[in-house]
């Protein structure tokens, strides 16, 4: 009787979740780019949400149909496999991901999270200086976009900017965000942070822009850029979200019926 429950449960949320992401995908989203090839978009929240309080096999579940039945249902031309696989990945990299990150966070005194922006942070700075230019990410019979010394400043300070506002955005969430039911399932705001910039870099930076390549014939380096931009933009929005419906999610019901307690859901312990 409590499995079936169990499975009626998870049946039910994933369902409820598929439906939720392929709303927020086909129509609330902000597409840029020829032909829209990049979106700024919170469709993948569900996904993760899947991931983390369901596990991979079910978030790979969601992330899939999801996919598939918003193609199905609002198609915008021919039916690629690609984005299919982006959108299973959403569900299964996170719970993997987090797990790793969590037990990491705990042996390094420095969050993770930190590292990874500086090293983001000179990735860029060395391409922009290093590359003299770069093809035009909207039109390829369009010049270069040239990158002179003005450029190069700009894009340093813009650079900056960014950075610094999400260092102050995630201090100011660590300090909010001390202790809760939330990290039953999430862990700590810059834990979350890393795990899902993680995600973004080998689905959307590495993945999807190897594949809009070859299907697209999109230069690799301006569908990096693209997707590291849109990361960046992302994150703040996608980690309070979670760390709010995840704390309403371990008070829940649902979190009680699925019986899966929290510390052994994530937990990582030696």
């Amino acid at each position: 009787m409590l499995k079936t429950k169990r499975l009626v449960t998870v049946l039910t949320l994933s369902a409820f979740l598929i439906a939720i992401s392929v709303v927020i995908q086909r129509f609330l989203v902000i597409p840029f780019g020829m032909p829209s090839l990049y979106r700024l978009s919170l469709g993948n929240i569900p996904i993760i949400m899947a991931s983390l309080y369901l596990g991979p096999v079910f978030g790979a579940i969601v992330g899939a149909a999801s996919d598939l039945i918003g193609a199905t249902l609002f198609p915008v031309g021919t039916l690629i496999i690609w984005p299919v696989i982006s959108s299973t990945l959403y569900g299964v990299v996170p719970w993997l991901i987090l797990r790793l990150v969590m037990y990491l966070d705990r042996k390094i005194k420095v969050p993770l999270f930190y590292v990874f922006l500086a090293i983001i942070f000179i990735g860029l700075e060395t391409y922009i200086f290093v590359k003299p230019s770069i093809r035009h990410p909207f039109n390829s019979t369009l010049d270069p976009i040239m990158f002179t010394t003005t450029f190069r400043i700009v894009f340093t300070l813009v650079l900056l900017l960014i950075f610094s506002g999400l260092i102050i955005t995630f201090n100011v969430l660590v300090k909010k965000y001390k202790e809760g039911a939330y990290e039953k399932y999430t862990g700590a705001p810059t834990s979350l942070a890393f795990t899902l910039m993680l995600m973004t870099f080998f689905v959307d930076i590495l993945y999807s822009s190897w594949w809009k390549m070859f299907q697209f014939k999109v230069d690799f380096f301006v569908s990096v850029f693209f997707h590291t931009l849109i990361m960046f933009i992302l994150l703040p929005f996608q980690v309070v979200l979670l760390l709010i419906l995840s704390n309403v999610y371990a008070k829940s019901r649902v979190a009680e019926l699925l019986a899966l307690p929290p510390k052994e859901h994530i937990d990582t312990d030696d």
